[in-house]
């Protein structure tokens, strides 16, 4: 065929079929790196809520799959503390009526599982880079409810491997993405790292230099870092 007019023809369906091939690649991979980082997020939630290492809280920090398994992680913990907050509920409902009836209080049989402190208690400040997630905005808010300090979101406009190869064969492609948008949400700080980050593999090289830029450990970070 490579003497025929059918040449150029085939020559014009491989380029295209070989990119769509290596995307699908590339989309697989995505998609187990997610998926996993979704169950580390768990496994660290529930690591955090059994820790025997002390009440003192934590700063969690990461970068692209990482910066997924920790927001995987906040998601997980907002769940345990609305868990926590109608066992608390349900607890003084009991006592208040055993009071009344006893005058002491007895366990219930249903009081089986106790956690060891609060769920809002544990994390203290959040800083993710290029996150790799589509924007929500319920999802951020209950995280919100669950850490104490800070939640920094930097993200790049430049990184086109979010803005592109996350996005494909998704139904929802128009959604912003967290690593290279703002998160308007109340209690979110947004800092635009697009001069530090060109693509999504620099972030590795530049934890350092935009741990500086965001303030991390500064009792108040400048004003003027942050931008919407």
């Amino acid at each position: 065929l490579k003497f025929t007019s059918l040449a150029t023809l085939l020559s014009a369906v491989a380029i295209p079929l070989a990119l769509a091939n290596a995307s699908n690649f590339i989309d697989s991979t995505w998609v187990l790196a997610i998926e996993r980082a979704e169950e580390a997020g768990i496994e660290l939630a529930n690591s955090l809520l059994e820790s025997q290492a002390g009440h003192r809280p934590v700063t969690l920090i990461g970068f692209s799959v990482g910066a997924r398994v920790i927001y995987a992680c906040l998601k997980e913990l907002a769940k345990h503390q609305e868990k926590w907050e109608d066992q608390q509920e349900e607890e003084r409902q009991k006592r208040r009526e055993n009071q009344r009836q006893n005058g002491h209080h007895k366990p219930g049989k249903k009081e089986q599982f106790k956690y060891m402190r609060e769920p809002a208690s544990i994390v203290e400040d959040v800083i993710v880079m290029g996150t790799p997630n589509h924007v929500s905005i319920p999802s951020w808010a209950a995280a919100r409810r669950i850490v104490a300090g800070r939640i920094v979101n930097c993200y790049s406009r430049r990184d086109y491997v979010l803005s592109l190869m996350f996005r494909f064969k998704r139904a929802r492609v128009m959604k912003p993405i967290c690593g290279t948008t703002p998160i308007d949400c109340p209690g979110i700080e947004n800092v635009d790292v697009s001069d530090l980050i060109a693509t999504h593999s620099n972030y590795c090289l530049k934890v350092g230099e935009i741990l500086r830029l965001v303030c991390h450990g500064q009792p108040q970070p400048p004003p003027q870092v942050f931008k919407k």
